[in-house]
């Protein structure tokens, strides 16, 4: 079963080094950023931005399709991070075939029901703020839980 789908292989090592790259900053961001509603924001990425959509904190403007200015720290690490997971998760092995593919089609299986029934457990049993830090991280749980389960197959199928 060929997929059209999947990236090259070499695919897979830019995307680690994005992953990498955005742990450092949020590693960076948590030691020196001033704050964040996460973690730290980095002063000098302080700029301006083009938005959709965009509200000024401490102004309490809502702007449509307007130059802003924000803190880009988050938006940094999350698309790294994003970017980097998506590579990773399409990018073929370096054997590519039937046994694979079943195994990626399991692992994705195994992570959207994983993240979905955790995500109905937080729905359930957290409130308040600390509910838009469940949402955050829930946008990277579903990579993250593809990649680890999928390691983990290709790992049984090699013993």
């Amino acid at each position: 079963m060929e997929t059209k789908l999947l990236l090259p292989h070499s695919y897979k090592k830019i995307g680690w080094i994005f992953i990498g790259i955005s742990v450092l900053i949020w590693i960076y961001a948590l030691i020196l950023g001033q704050g964040g509603i996460l973690f730290g924001d980095l002063p000098f990425l302080n700029l301006h931005a083009f938005a959709i959509v965009g509200t000024q904190l401490f102004k309490g403007e809502t702007s449509y399709f307007s130059i802003i200015e924000v803190n880009l720290t988050t938006t940094l690490m999350g698309s790294l991070f994003l970017v980097g997971g998506l590579l990773i998760a399409f990018s073929k092995e370096k054997i590519e075939n039937e046994v694979i593919a079943k195994l990626r089609s399991q692992a994705f299986q195994w992570s959207f029901l994983v993240n979905y029934v955790l995500l109905l457990f937080l729905f359930l049993f957290i409130y308040g703020a600390e509910f838009y830090y469940v949402m955050v991280y829930n946008m990277f749980a579903m990579l993250i839980l593809f990649i680890c389960r999928f390691n983990y197959l290709l790992y049984l199928n090699k013993k």
